[in-house]
């Protein structure tokens, strides 16, 4: 009997405005397209976390309150236990965060063009999304931004700093603005913000806005985008109500032990971050020389515009250099957006852009 066809029961109806996520893994030799770090984590963190996983029992459920890992991260970045969430990726925190705090009825704010689960994690949540536009420069609009949040009355707006697929960082004034003109939450995404210059981060502003949601990844910086591993920083009083909506046992004991021992070498991710900060200055600095208008990116990847971008990336992937193209959306048709890898990598990427603009 053939199971093919429509599912024994119907998904939700607004499920049907959720775009599943799509980021082409084509094979390349050279994949500049997913903001990963092209640097491994050290083989010192690698010995460490094998050595702790030795004593870790399988066969038992981990510590469900992941004290070890809070403690350790708490101390980091210096903001007490109670006011963070660790989840299973930073976009795994949105998810909580909208399960608890969107919903029917609640409506949630972004900023287009951004990051685009931005927009479908809400949804999936059931929360309805109100899009407004950035400026021809990707950038924020303040007087319309605080203008649509005193009309709309969202129950969450969403941030992005340094915005991806920009790099652009938001402004700090105009952050703090928004946060105090909204009635709900202020989510400001700082998946990128260690490649950012020192002082860019909002963080100090929670212990002024209590409205303030702070979230951020191990994937990029420090190099565990395939452990998934992300937290939030906020007032305890939000954290406690987000822990109606935790699965029990959600962190698994090989994630609390990675994420331990990955805060101990911290030393050696900012080294590995001043590396890959010298080398997105240098893929700046080079398209500049191309004239082909990089934005001022305070991330660990470059938007740069170009003439046809659909040929440039078929051409580019033609030469094995991958990188990310944003064909149908509003106000990118004509850019690409190239990961800050290895040297040996953007001598590639430079090297086959030459090529293709010489032919």
């Amino acid at each position: 009997m053939s199971t093919a066809g429509r599912p024994a029961l119907a998904a939700r109806a607004d499920l049907e405005k959720v775009e599943p996520y799509v980021s082409p893994q084509l094979p390349a030799r050279y994949r500049l397209n997913t903001n990963e770090s092209p640097y491994p984590p050290p083989p010192a963190l690698v010995e460490d976390v094998a050595a702790s996983l030795r004593e870790v029992a399988l066969n038992r459920y981990p510590d469900r309150d992941a004290e070890a890992l809070y403690g350790a991260l708490s101390e980091l970045v210096t903001w007490p236990i109670d006011g963070l969430w660790i989840a299973n990726g930073s976009n795994e925190v949105f998810l909580h965060v909208f399960l608890t705090f969107g919903g029917a009825g609640r409506t949630a704010m972004i900023f287009e063009p951004t990051y685009a689960l931005h927009t479908s994690i809400p949804r999936v949540a059931g929360t309805d999304v109100i899009s407004v536009g950035r400026g021809p420069d990707l950038r924020i609009d303040r007087d319309e931004a605080l203008r649509a949040i005193r009309t709309e009355r969202p129950e969450v707006v969403i941030l992005t700093s340094p915005n991806n697929p920009s790099g652009l960082l938001e402004e700090r004034t105009t952050v703090e603005a928004m946060v105090r003109e909204a009635a709900g939450l202020v989510i400001v995404d700082e998946a990128y913000i260690e490649f950012a210059p020192d002082g860019s981060s909002v963080k100090d502003l929670l212990v002024r806005h209590p409205n303030l949601v702070v979230t951020r990844t191990f994937s990029k910086a420090w190099r565990l985008a395939g452990v998934r591993l992300g937290y939030l920083m906020a007032a305890p009083a939000i954290v406690a109500e987000m822990a109606r909506v935790r699965l029990p046992y959600g962190l698994s004991a090989l994630t609390q032990v990675v994420g331990e021992r990955a805060l101990e070498h911290e030393a050696d991710t900012r080294d590995v971050v001043r590396k890959v900060v010298e080398e997105r200055d240098r893929i700046v600095a080079e398209l500049r020389a191309r004239s082909l208008e990089p934005t001022e990116s305070a991330a660990n990847f470059v938007m740069f515009s170009v003439p046809d971008a659909s040929r440039l990336w078929d051409a580019l992937l033609e030469r094995g250099v991958l990188v990310r193209r944003y064909a149908g959306v509003p106000g990118l048709e004509n850019r690409l957006r190239v990961s800050a890898g290895l040297p040996a990598e953007t001598d590639a990427f430079l090297a086959a852009l030459d090529e293709v603009r010489g032919d």
